[in-house]
């Protein structure tokens, strides 16, 4: 039996939310990288933070459904 870690939308966003990033778990994925990117842009020290946690649920043993990779690329 294989097990494999998926980050879906609802994980992507817990993590935002876990950061300080101001999105909800009702806003869709659009929405979500709006609210990102406003935030990073308002408080660019935040950057760091956002590429780190993209960088590590892009890690080889985790599967990121396409709709939350293109967010997180956004991001970059």
């Amino acid at each position: 039996m294989m097990i494999v870690d998926l980050v879906d939308e609802i994980d992507f966003k817990e993590r935002l939310i876990a950061l300080g990033a101001p999105v909800t778990l009702e806003q869709d994925l659009m929405d979500v990288q709006e609210a990102v990117l406003a935030w990073i842009k308002e408080y660019p020290e935040q950057t760091p933070f956002v590429k780190d946690l993209c960088a590590a649920m892009q890690s080889d043993d985790i599967t990121v459904l396409p709709e939350v990779s293109n967010v997180m690329a956004s991001f970059a």
